[in-house]
């Protein structure tokens, strides 16, 4: 029987990449000099910072480089983590939520601040935590945290602001050109978890995908399409490690956890109407 979000199964999904002829790069590395055939591999480090690590200790054994954002929380952030990832040769990069932050902080404090006052304190602490992480290691690209329990799409911060103000050159919502980059995340502990993620989707090209037959449920149905030569050049990848593991208890902890999870944020969609 095959499992799947295992250690296991993540190294023959890595290694079916590499036999079919496609380079992993970091988001950076991309954007500056963009391989034909190419895995944007990119890892969101939204808590258990070291299943980050050991994803980044695997890649590097395999001469493999991604990007890692973290987030400025604690279930996220550990300097010790983060500069060993760096030493590695992967990129670090800044998982933001600051919107989602600023207006939570507002509330908090009975502040009644219009959306013009939110997004200058959003900006603040988004200046704060970056200058903070590059602190530690050097950071040129940033993406968005989804933040689903808040109202507030931190991606909204550059309707005012531009991140390359602050040296940043790219943001994969912004600057990924998806009419070419077809896009697979792992969110919701599957691959077509669209219909559960409140933010980490690509509307306008998802509705093409699925028109297309470019939907895969699991890591195997991913590793079968790669093997049918089903899937473009030009893919950008989400990791979340904190839902890779050994077949043991946090393996089955992140099953449990994701299967009643996922129902909830169907029914936050529904009522949105996102």
């Amino acid at each position: 029987m095959q499992f799947d979000f295992t250690i296991d199964t993540y190294l023959k999904l890595l290694a079916k990449f590499e036999e079919k002829g496609y380079q992993f790069q970091s988001f950076s590395d991309y954007l500056k000099s963009p391989q034909q055939k190419v895995v944007i591999l990119r890892n969101d480090v939204d808590k258990l910072p070291e299943n980050s690590l050991r994803f980044a200790r695997i890649q590097s054994n395999l001469g493999i480089k991604g990007s890692y954002y973290f987030r400025s929380v604690r279930e996220s952030w550990d300097e010790g983590i983060i500069k060993e990832i760096s030493n590695l040769g992967h990129e670090i990069g800044y998982h933001y939520e600051n919107l989602a932050i600023a207006a939570k902080l507002a509330l908090s404090h009975n502040h009644k601040n219009n959306s013009s006052d939110i997004l200058d304190l959003a900006l603040l602490d988004f200046k704060n935590q970056l200058n903070r992480l590059r602190g530690i290691v050097p950071v040129e690209t940033i993406c968005m945290h989804g933040s689903p329990t808040s109202i507030y799409d931190s991606k909204d911060l550059w309707k005012k602001f531009n991140y390359s103000a602050f040296g940043i050159i790219g943001e994969p919502y912004f600057d990924i050109d998806f009419s070419r980059v077809f896009y697979l995340t792992d969110t919701g502990r599957c691959w077509n978890g669209f219909n559960v993620s409140v933010r980490d989707k690509i509307k306008k090209y998802q509705k093409i995908w699925n028109a297309n037959g470019m939907v895969y449920k699991s890591s195997f149905s991913i590793i079968k399409a790669l093997d049918n030569n089903e899937l473009p050049n030009q893919i950008m990848m989400t990791f979340h490690p904190q839902r890779w593991n050994d077949l043991n208890y946090a393996w089955c902890k992140e099953l449990i956890f994701q299967t009643l999870k996922n129902p909830l944020k169907k029914g936050l969609l529904r009522f949105r109407k996102i």
